[in-house]
């Protein structure tokens, strides 16, 4: 199977088209413009249909096979754009591996899914599509993160033949983070605005307005790495979208308590002790903490003792409290005031953190 990423994809189909496709991942514009390319080569090679099917607990299976069992009248080549949930019950696997088992050279199989996990990887109608196109094409359609969005942009822009300063690029990707269609839209602008492509900071800066979407989880994500400006920015930005405070709560406890977890000692140890770095490998496989989401638990560890941690625990309580007895502008001035804290380094947390009064 090959694995691509979006960018890579027209120059694979200029040389072959696959039988099977995986579109993984869910950022709109990388999943319709990757749709929208497959779809394309395959009009030119004689697929002149293409039925696209939610899967739910309502999916007419009996139809699905049929579908791919029958000749039309004129012999169509079909395309069947199948949107898969996140979990794959065992029902829904063996509807697949029947799927898989019908499938023939007039069908071409695009497969959507939220995430592609090894564990699903070795289910047998995984593998057996595997052994029905060794040459299957797997794209990546999550959204690039802050780190990867300059490149991302970078050959976006190449493609439409600008030629963007770095400060330019800085600025669009600020403006822009976790919202590519506002970005894509964006350089089409910055396109029809300036004919000659050259675009400086100053072109982009009188231009483009703010367009970054956050979501609860990027916060989080934030304040275990320990970037206040960013966690900061952030939370403005989930307070603008009007998110209820009271998730943003919920999805920090939720990793508080997998800290907690975590840290469990062996032995025993002050409140001023350190979390123990130590075997965290081993932790994160125990409780199958993802992969992209080690590096931010073990920043916080780095950062952390057991009091601040508890410390943490109990502001957040407090600020649960009032949020569900007030809707006041005080909510965020106690999740900015507790931002700024768990990001703190040890050294300065000690005269500051202390619990936050509902009060």
């Amino acid at each position: 199977m090959n694995r691509i990423f979006t960018e890579q994809l027209g120059s694979s189909l200029t040389h072959s088209l696959a039988k099977i496709y995986y579109l993984v991942g869910q950022d709109p514009l990388l999943l319709s413009e990757s749709q929208d390319l497959i779809c394309q080569s395959a009009l030119t090679q004689g697929f002149d249909e293409k039925t696209a099917i939610p899967v739910d607990n309502q999916t007419d299976w009996n139809a699905v096979f049929e579908r791919c069992q029958s000749i039309g009248l004129f012999f169509n080549k079909q395309i069947l754009l199948l949107h898969l949930p996140e979990n794959l019950t065992s029902t829904l696997q063996q509807h697949l591996h029947t799927l898989i088992s019908v499938l023939n050279e007039d069908i071409l199989l695009i497969l959507q899914l939220p995430k592609l996990t090894k564990t699903t990887e070795k289910q047998i109608w995984f593998t057996q599509a595997l052994q029905f196109e060794p040459q299957a094409v797997l794209i990546n359609c999550q959204t690039p993160s802050i780190d990867q969005l300059p490149r991302w942009l970078t050959l976006r822009a190449k493609s439409m033949g600008l030629y963007i300063e770095e400060q330019a690029i800085q600025l669009l990707c600020y403006s822009h983070e976790n919202n590519l269609l506002a970005l894509k839209q964006s350089l089409q602008l910055l396109a029809l605005l300036y004919p000659d492509n050259k675009i400086s900071y100053a072109r982009v800066d009188t231009t483009i307005a703010q367009a970054s979407t956050f979501t609860p989880f990027q916060w989080v994500d934030a304040l275990l790495d320990g970037k206040s400006k960013r966690a900061q920015r952030i939370l403005e930005g989930l307070k603008a979208e009007d998110v209820e405070p009271i998730i943003l709560l919920r999805t920090l406890q939720r990793d508080l308590i997998t800290l907690l977890t975590l840290a469990k000692p062996s032995h025993s140890v002050t409140l001023d002790t350190p979390l123990p770095t130590q075997q965290l490998r081993e932790q994160f496989d125990r409780l199958k903490v993802w992969q992209n989401r080690r590096p931010f638990f073990t920043q916080a560890f780095k950062r952390l003792t057991y009091k601040q941690l508890y410390l943490i625990i109990q502001s957040l309580a407090d600020i649960e409290r009032l949020a569900k007895h007030s809707f006041s502008q005080d909510i965020w001035d106690r999740l900015a005031e507790l931002s700024a804290l768990i990001c703190l380094p040890y050294e300065q947390h000690q005269p500051f953190l202390q619990p936050i009064s509902p009060h």
